[in-house]
């Protein structure tokens, strides 16, 4: 077990093993923390394209009007479905709602999941945890820089300006992403890395262990001609062909053997 173990074949292929798996779990931490920034950045750009098109769909005049108290409203109900719709055709949307901006106090317009939920939003319903991302979204498109969490849940938003008939920018709408969306696409994503890079190392292995049994291989066969020597015996053949250093230590060795037998033949004659 021990020969096993310390023999130089163990050592060359736990050497170069190790080397491998160190590369290539640098490489997977790297490569998978910057796959995850940039899913993410898709993500919110998605989200900003999304919300875009959403805004383009709302009437901007019917809902600026809109105020607490308003539920009943025809026009409430009208948009209030539009999101719903807009919600139920894309299953990565976890809610859609509108929201104004009054002197920096943000609140709630048209939640899609006012009626049908009893959390939704009513109008007027104030919103506390803004961020500057979605501030920004009640003059032109944005999405939060990384997930935000609300009694709602854990989200990532975006969101875009609606505009009245005139072109000023009335409200916002927000969609948002549940975050288990996002992170169940980036442990795909590094799952899928995980295991390129461990079939690789499988095979790298392989490719290790088989160039190390031929260098082996060919050293035993010099150990044993030594052996052989050692005992005595000259008429032992070298049987390495290799282009590299150890074929020239095997034509080195060749080159002794043969004149280990002259010096012994001129020994004889003495």
């Amino acid at each position: 077990m021990k020969k096993i173990i310390y023999s130089l074949q163990t050592k060359l292929i736990a050497s170069f093993i190790l080397l491998i798996v160190v590369i290539a779990g640098g490489t997977f931490f790297y490569t998978f923390n910057e796959t995850k920034k940039a899913l993410k950045e898709t993500m919110r750009d998605e989200l900003k394209t999304v919300a875009s098109a959403v805004a383009t769909q709302i009437n901007g005049d019917s809902l600026s009007i809109l105020k607490m108290g308003d539920e009943s409203k025809n026009s409430f109900r009208i948009i209030r479905d539009q999101l719903l719709t807009i919600r139920s055709s894309n299953p990565d949307i976890k809610f859609v709602y509108t929201m104004r901006n009054e002197n920096g106090k943000v609140s709630f317009i048209v939640d899609a999941d006012f009626g049908n939920k009893d959390d939704a939003a009513k109008p007027g319903d104030p919103y506390e945890k803004t961020n500057p991302r979605l501030l920004e979204g009640f003059y032109k498109s944005s999405a939060d820089d990384d997930f935000t969490i609300d009694q709602w849940g854990s989200v990532l938003s975006g969101y875009a300006p609606i505009k009245d008939i005139r072109g000023n920018n009335v409200a916002l709408v927000g969609i948002d992403m549940e975050s288990s969306r996002v992170i169940e696409k980036q442990n795909f994503i590094g799952n899928t890395i995980y295991l390129i890079i461990g079939i690789s190392i499988l095979i790298a292995a392989a490719i290790i262990g088989i160039f190390s049994l031929t260098i082996i291989r060919d050293i035993k066969k010099l150990n044993q001609n030594a052996t052989e020597i050692s005992k005595g015996n000259t008429n032992v053949t070298v049987e390495v062909n290799r282009k590299d250093e150890i074929g020239e230590l095997a034509e080195s060795f060749s080159r002794m053997v043969a004149s280990l037998k002259f010096m012994m033949m001129d020994q004889d004659k003495i």
